[in-house]
């Protein structure tokens, strides 16, 4: 558990970190990247996080596949992902065209706001889900982002929904056990755009187990719940970082709503068709996947080594 002073202490330097990579135009940000990113690499300690890694991808990649490579080309991608995170807080609207390519399929999300119920974005830890949403708000769209508190570090929690709020998106918090809060149904209810990460279970305490790159992995029920319950469209979206240093958005169609059975066996089927949209997004951008705890594991632990990669820790960080 953090301190309230370990806490004002990471804050601060998040926001240092910001305003240095936030000054800069963003091509020099990008040639700055990569070079600090291989230092950290080469004089931290990894071994663990990349071990954590290629098991994580190994499942999603062809067999024969270097996984040290890759979870070297993961942490590569890291970087620059960190670079876009942080240079959020200055972003702007006039800024969309020269990192983004054509975003494709968001008429999707316009006719559901027309629809007057909302939309349900449900995307993964691939490629930078956060600027998407900052995206969608800088272009006049109403979103409210659904988050869960970080349990190793609260100042992750706090910078995490200051940079959400800094642009004027709503900020919904989700304990365990309550993935359907009242806060979220009245932000469907307002007609917003709700965005949630859903690659992973964080907080239901009955979460489903479908297959998932051909083992058990297990997924959130709410998504579909809400979208049944409040008649939003359940919409997969992603950002991923493509060509010459620009993302690509791409918005899906909504995930069909079955007619027949109990609202608990069309959950089921809604969400397994999420979850196959999600496995072939990921094996097209595995060096994006960000999962840095064991996936795999029953357990599902919640740890801080994402951190301790970005060197955003006390200590010796190198980013200190």
């Amino acid at each position: 558990m953090s301190s309230d002073t370990d806490v004002a202490r990471q804050i601060r330097r998040f926001r240092r970190i910001s305003s240095l990579v936030g000054w800069m135009p963003r091509w020099m940000a990008r040639a700055f990247v990569p070079l600090r990113t291989r230092w950290v690499l080469a004089t931290g300690e990894f071994g663990k996080v990349r071990e954590i890694l290629e098991k994580n991808l190994e499942p999603v990649l062809p067999p024969g596949t270097d996984l040290a490579a890759a979870a070297d080309r993961l942490l590569m991608n890291y970087g620059q992902f960190l670079m876009d995170y942080f240079r959020i807080p200055f972003m702007k609207a006039s800024w969309i065209p020269r990192m983004f390519h054509p975003m494709v399929g968001v008429g999707h999300v316009e006719a559901a706001l027309k629809a007057g119920k909302g939309a349900i974005l449900a995307t993964a830890h691939l490629g930078c889900w956060e600027l998407g949403g900052v995206a969608m708000r800088l272009q006049g769209m109403p979103v409210t982002a659904v988050g869960v508190p970080d349990p190793a570090n609260a100042a992750v929690t706090q910078w995490r929904d200051e940079v959400r709020q800094g642009h004027g998106l709503d900020v919904v918090t989700i304990d365990r056990g309550r993935m359907a809060t009242l806060d979220v149904v009245r932000a469907l209810d307002a007609n917003r755009v709700v965005c949630m990460l859903t690659d992973r279970n964080f907080v239901e305490s009955d979460p489903l187990e479908l297959e998932f790159f051909g083992r058990r992995a297990k997924f959130p029920r709410g998504p579909a719940l809400l979208s049944l319950t409040c008649g939003s469209p359940l919409i997969p979206a992603f950002v991923t970082l493509g060509r010459a240093g620009r993302y690509d958005a791409e918005v899906f169609e909504p995930v069909p709503a079955p007619k027949g059975g109990t609202k608990a066996e069309r959950a089921v089927i809604m969400m397994q068709s999420l979850v196959r949209i999600l496995e072939a997004k990921i094996r097209a951008h595995a060096d994006q996947w960000y999962i840095f705890d064991p996936y795999w594991d029953a357990g599902e632990p919640v740890s801080n080594i994402a951190r301790k990669v970005a060197g955003l820790e006390g200590g010796a960080s190198p980013l200190k």
